[in-house]
C-alpha cells in the first residue's frame, strides 16, 4: 500500500496519507495543499456543526 506523509495545519504532527482516501487523491493533485489529521478534522467539523445549530436555533 502506498502512502504520502503529511503534517497537520493544526497540531503540526506527521500523519499518513493513504492510498484510495480523498486526502491521498487531493495531495497528488496538488502537492502544495494543507491537511488536518484525522483527530483535527473531527474536532474542526464538530465545532462548526455547534456553531452552526447554535447560530440558527437562537
Amino acid at each position: 500500500m502506498i502512502s504520502y506523509k503529511a503534517v497537520c495545519l493544526n497540531c503540526k504532527q506527521t500523519f499518513d496519507l493513504i492510498e484510495g482516501t480523498q486526502k491521498y487523491r487531493e495531495y497528488k493533485r496538488d502537492r502544495k495543499k494543507k491537511f488536518w489529521c484525522d483527530a483535527c478534522e473531527g474536532g474542526i467539523v464538530d465545532a462548526a456543526r455547534k456553531g452552526f445549530i447554535n447560530r440558527h436555533m437562537s
